[in-house]
């Protein structure tokens, strides 16, 4: 294992004081050997006799043109990992800037512009290190020498398709490609505005957009649209009453949350700024079977600027009941856009279709009603469209003990960077009284995102709102708001 660098140091200094015929070495002037080269496996080993090192270090150099590296450890018969620092040696493992300590024997590691420390132009020095302070056993028998391959790829800029105004294009992300992919637009002069829309996709997505530049990064794009929607619109526009710049431009449609499974998505490109007809169409709820159905469905994921959420219909027309802290931005005031999320599917994440306008709030009951204004795009709501909507049920009658079932989207409820709607069950724990407000404890798995949601009896009646939670250990309370708490007044706006 490395020491940290004044140990290390240290250890040096005994070692010239009490053995002075020998030198020792800690991977300087690496060989060329150990230089790493896209697509070729090269062999090594780690050797942990009395002479050896716990570790074996390479490098690489990264070209302009490389949008992603991948590091794969393969044959390895024991646990080795990987670590890696930019510009200089490994000194310590606890100054690196990428490392993968997994405990499987062989494991990988992938890096692009976009990761969280982005990958640059230069050279970088990679362990391959054996962290145990035993010996591993091999085919049964203690070994001293840990034998792997290391295969290092690089995958450059690659333009995936060329975009025609008017015309959409189906693509997808794939781990293996860094979760990003590139499109070419080509703006003709005398363009006043265009515009780049993203949808029919269950992930959520971003975008950034450069003129005449592939390489496209944080750093340098000249716009870049992310959020935690998964539809994403960029409309770019000339200044000061001029057309935009023409030329191509490049797009980039990159997943920062999930890496690990892949994300269909549509792309769009329009001369001008208005949205095509083909985005606009608002789909109607499928006809309701039974209670069950209708809950499924009358349960929303509600997206703020600074956070996401769920919400329940309360009214055919529209209105939503959620937490006031699942609308509140960073700045403690509400979000400038609340988007609304519907479920047309139990297998997929609900679909994002509408926005939604605040209609009254109360910060001390952490309470919000909101109410579908526009679709998602501003455009406007079918005439005669229906919502399905919850019955609410009597809070007064609630009693310990009594089953809850809850519905929402939580964020640990998928395996790619949105989820599908949950369904979690409990009892009623017990009743918490602070001031004028009265929460009731439940046992049921409540996590991030379910805040706002439906908490319903054996009935399927909304008796509250899941709110928060509260862990110590292994063990976990999750407090409800019941629908007691509705401000009176909010019941003319939902026609009750």
């Amino acid at each position: 294992m490395k020491f940290p660098l004044l140990k290390l140091n240290f250890f040096i200094l005994i070692i010239l004081l009490f053995f002075p015929v020998f030198s020792f070495s800690v991977g300087k002037n690496l060989s060329s050997k150990n230089d790493l080269v896209s697509g070729r496996e090269i062999s090594g080993s780690i050797d942990l006799s009395d002479q050896g090192q716990s570790y074996q270090t390479f490098k690489f150099r990264v070209p302009s043109d490389v949008f992603s590296v991948k590091l794969t450890l393969k044959n390895s018969p024991a646990d080795l990992d990987i670590f890696i620092k930019r510009g200089e040696e490994i000194e310590s493992y606890d100054y690196v800037d990428y490392l993968s300590t997994e405990e499987n024997y062989n494991e990988s590691i992938l890096i692009t512009r976009l990761s969280e420390i982005p990958l640059e132009d230069d050279i970088y020095y990679v362990d391959i290190s054996y962290q145990h302070n035993i010996l591993p056993q091999i085919n049964g028998l203690k070994s001293a020498k840990i034998p792997f391959k290391l295969v290092m790829d690089f995958e450059n800029y690659e333009l995936k398709d060329t975009l025609l105004p008017g015309i959409p294009v189906n693509s997808e992300l794939l781990p293996e490609k860094g979760m990003a992919a590139i499109f070419a637009l080509k703006v003709p002069a005398n363009t006043e505005a265009f515009r780049i829309d993203l949808y029919n996709t269950s992930s959520d997505l971003d975008l950034m957009v450069s003129c005449n530049n592939k390489m496209i990064t944080r750093e340098n794009n000249d716009f870049l649209r992310e959020s935690l929607l998964g539809k994403e619109t960029i409309i770019i526009e000339g200044s000061d009453n001029k057309n935009v710049k023409s030329g191509i431009y490049y797009i980039m449609v990159f997943d920062q949350v999930s890496n690990d499974h892949v994300a269909e998505f549509s792309i769009l490109a329009e001369l001008g700024r208005e949205a095509s007809s083909a985005i606009l169409k608002i789909p109607r709820f499928p006809a309701i079977s039974d209670e069950v159905q209708n809950a499924l469905m009358a349960t929303v994921e509600i997206i703020g600027n600074a956070g996401k959420g769920s919400g329940c219909f309360v009214s055919s027309s529209g209105y939503i009941l959620t937490n006031w802290h699942v609308i509140e931005d960073f700045t403690g005031n509400v979000s400038e856009n609340i988007y609304v999320a519907i479920n047309l599917s139990n297998e997929l994440p609900p679909e994002e279709l509408f926005k939604a306008e605040l209609i009254d709030y109360s910060i001390e009951k952490d309470l919000a009603l909101l109410k579908i204004s526009s679709g998602i795009y501003g455009n406007s709501v079918p005439v005669a469209y229906k919502f399905p909507y919850f019955t609410l049920g009597n809070a007064d009658t609630i009693k310990l003990g009594q089953p809850v079932t809850f519905l929402g989207y939580p964020g640990i409820g998928g395996t790619g960077s949105r989820a599908s709607i949950s369904m979690t069950r409990g009892i009623v724990s017990g009743f918490e009284r602070s001031n004028e407000n009265l929460l009731i404890k439940t046992d049921a798995e409540i996590n991030s995102g379910n805040s706002g949601g439906a908490a319903i009896d054996s009935f399927y009646e909304l008796i509250g709102f899941p709110t928060s939670i509260i862990e110590e250990d292994a063990g976990q309370f999750g407090y409800i708001t019941p629908v007691s708490m509705i401000p009176e007044e909010w019941f003319q706006y939902m026609g009750r």
